[in-house]
C-alpha cells in the first residue's frame, strides 16, 4: 500500500488515537517510571506543530482515555523523548536544548 493510499486496510489495527490536524509527533515514549506514578502506562509524545509535551492517558485495555497538553509556554519544538532511570522526563528541542521534568521537591 502506498503512503496515503487509505486510511485504514482490514487486517490491520487502528491507531488509538490520531490527530486531525496533525500536531506533527516528533517521537512517542511510553511511560513506566516511579517518579510520577499518576502517568505510568501513559505516552508521551512531542509536538513539532503546535509546540506542546502530549500526554496521552490510555485504560487497561489500551483504548485512548483523554490527552493533556504539556509546557505549551515553552513555545519549542519537542523532539526526542527518553526516560531517566529516576523516571524523570529529558527532551530535546530544535534549538538544541536539553529539558528536563521532575517532581517538585
Amino acid at each position: 500500500m502506498a503512503v496515503g493510499e487509505s486510511t485504514h486496510k482490514e487486517g490491520m489495527e487502528q491507531p488509538v488515537k490520531y490527530y486531525v490536524p496533525s500536531i506533527a509527533p516528533g517521537s512517542l515514549m511510553l511511560y513506566r517510571g516511579h517518579a510520577f506514578p499518576q502517568w505510568q502506562g501513559n505516552l508521551f509524545a512531542g509536538a513539532l506543530k503546535l509546540k506542546h509535551l502530549n500526554r496521552i492517558v490510555l485504560n487497561d485495555s489500551g483504548e485512548f482515555i483523554k490527552e493533556e497538553r504539556l509546557l505549551l509556554s515553552l513555545e519549542k519544538r519537542i523532539r526526542a523523548l527518553v526516560q531517566s532511570p529516576e523516571g524523570w522526563i529529558y527532551f530535546s528541542t530544535d534549538d538544541g536544548k536539553i529539558f528536563r521534568v521532575k517532581p517538585k521537591q
